[in-house]
């Protein structure tokens, strides 16, 4: 992380309703590498069996609790608090970065707001977030892919992120997978909200594919393997490494050494280090071998062609006469 982006001052907003509480420390994780974390809450509905989960989480993160009551019909006013709060800190100039932990589209305008600003948003949700969400954010994080990651990384199962059954009691499932009444849609509803379609995730063959064609599209020899992340995040919605197995975009290219080199050089400052990648030299040759191959064709056939229309062309001539 560079120096500048260590000053920058990050609100983490999570919507307590629609994110698990197993997510705590990942969302704060990914915040972190944007810069400090000044400003980080929970909203949600009192009643809301998955807001409940995060009793025990906050206090071990640091999470201020913005709990909502529900003024009728059971419906969760705490989406609105959010935005109000995200707005209010927004004029106050002191955040820099919004961190919007949620996979409700609704929260699509709020995100063209902070951004008309001059605010950097990160996204943060699951996979079935719909792509007018994930696209009007900067950058999105997919959590259950990076959960799912970290979890294969260490099978152990923490002790805080049990659910927290308290007074739910009566289905016996992990308050996570509840359904709270008047806060999700109903069977065959949410294809017809509005957001579009969720997030396609590339295959890891599809994202290798696509960064042969970008090297083979640049005149340099090597790239910056971060300016390929950069190009990547923007091609592909949610695109992370890990969502492939990978820790890092540099091991994601190392286990493909059959297609790519990686060099590592000392950036001017003498202590950061910079990743490079580049086509492996044999693979370059052989595009460079088709390449000259499709002109040879060319120039054959237009050679051919050539002489094909001065023999027609002597022919009528020698006719006439």
């Amino acid at each position: 992380m560079k120096g500048t982006e260590m000053e920058k001052q990050i609100a983490i907003l999570i919507d307590g309703d629609n994110i698990s509480a197993k997510y705590a420390e990942y969302i704060k994780e990914e915040a972190m590498e944007y810069g400090n974390v000044k400003i980080f809450r929970l909203y949600g509905s009192v009643n809301s069996q998955t807001v409940k989960a995060w009793y025990k989480v906050m206090p071990l993160q640091g999470i201020v609790p913005m709990l909502q009551i529900s003024y009728a019909g059971g419906k969760s006013i705490a989406d609105q608090a959010l935005t109000i709060d995200a707005m209010d800190l927004l004029y106050t100039g002191e955040i820099d970065c919004f961190c919007i932990a949620s996979s409700d589209c609704d929260f699509t305008k709020l995100v063209y707001r902070l951004k008309e600003a001059g605010k950097t948003v990160i996204g943060m949700g699951e996979k079935k977030t719909k792509e007018a969400l994930a696209k009007a954010c900067d950058e999105f994080k997919i959590l259950d892919l990076i959960y799912k990651d970290a979890r294969e990384s260490d099978r152990e199962e923490p002790e805080l992120l049990q659910d927290v059954s308290a007074g739910s009691g009566e289905t016996g499932e992990p308050a996570e997978n509840q359904v709270i009444s008047g806060q999700m849609p109903q069977a065959g509803e949410e294809e017809a909200e509005a957001g579009g379609r969720e997030l396609d995730i590339p295959s890891e063959e599809e994202v290798l594919a696509y960064i042969d064609d970008y090297l083979d599209s640049v005149e340099e020899d090597k790239i910056n393997l971060a300016d390929i992340g950069r190009v990547l995040k923007q091609k592909y919605l949610g695109f992370d490494p890990r969502n492939y197995g990978h820790r890092s975009m540099t091991k994601m290219i190392k286990k493909h050494s059959q297609h790519f080199q990686v060099e590592t050089q000392t950036a001017k400052d003498g202590v950061h280090r910079i990743v490079y990648i580049s086509r492996k030299e044999d693979r370059k040759e052989a595009a460079g071998q088709s390449g000259a191959k499709s002109g040879a064709r060319s120039s054959r056939g237009g050679g051919r062609s050539g002489n094909r229309t001065n023999n027609k062309n002597g022919n009528k001539k020698s006719g006439r006469r």
